[in-house]
């Protein structure tokens, strides 16, 4: 008797394997530190336990929100660095920008920061409403930004 044993869960998570490689290239592409491709890829909490459940990892599957932004914007420069909600993703965008959406909205980011440090001080502005300790935020901030740019990112946002 011979079995046909399917490859197909084995080709999906090859193929999920690549999507995801492909990711952190595109994130060391753009010069931001390995903490973000450890987001992306893993989650917050891989990065520093007081991420978790604010830093969710990308999920590249075609019927997430994260590439239905990607589809409706039409937009192949956008990387996706992490999700701050179910529906919300943090961008890298190609002309240095980075820019938060929602699956929810298509009609333009509800967020947009000339640099990084301005994508940073959001994430660190949710851990402090969220009333994460200050040496916490900083550890974070370490993290993710050279020493020179902690401060500014440490001071919450108005929202």
């Amino acid at each position: 008797m011979v079995r046909n044993h399917s490859s197909a869960p084995h080709d999906t998570m090859e193929s999920m394997n690549s999507v995801m490689e492909a990711l952190a290239q595109r994130i060391r592409t753009r010069a931001l530190p390995e903490a973000v491709v450890t987001l992306a890829l893993h989650g917050g909490a891989a990065v520093h336990p007081a991420l978790d459940l604010h830093a969710e990892h990308i999920e590249l599957t075609g019927e997430d929100p994260t590439s239905a932004v990607i589809a409706f914007t039409g937009r192949e420069d956008l990387v996706p660095l992490w999700m701050s909600s179910a529906t919300e993703t943090v961008f890298s965008a190609g002309n240095g920008s980075f820019e938060l959406w929602s699956a929810e909205d298509d009609a333009e980011p509800w967020e947009r920061w000339p640099d990084f440090v301005g994508a940073v001080r959001y994430l660190l502005t949710d851990l402090w409403e969220f009333e994460v300790t200050d040496e916490q935020r900083r550890e974070v901030a370490a993290l993710l930004l050279p020493p020179d740019r902690i401060a500014a990112a440490l001071v919450p946002e108005e929202r």
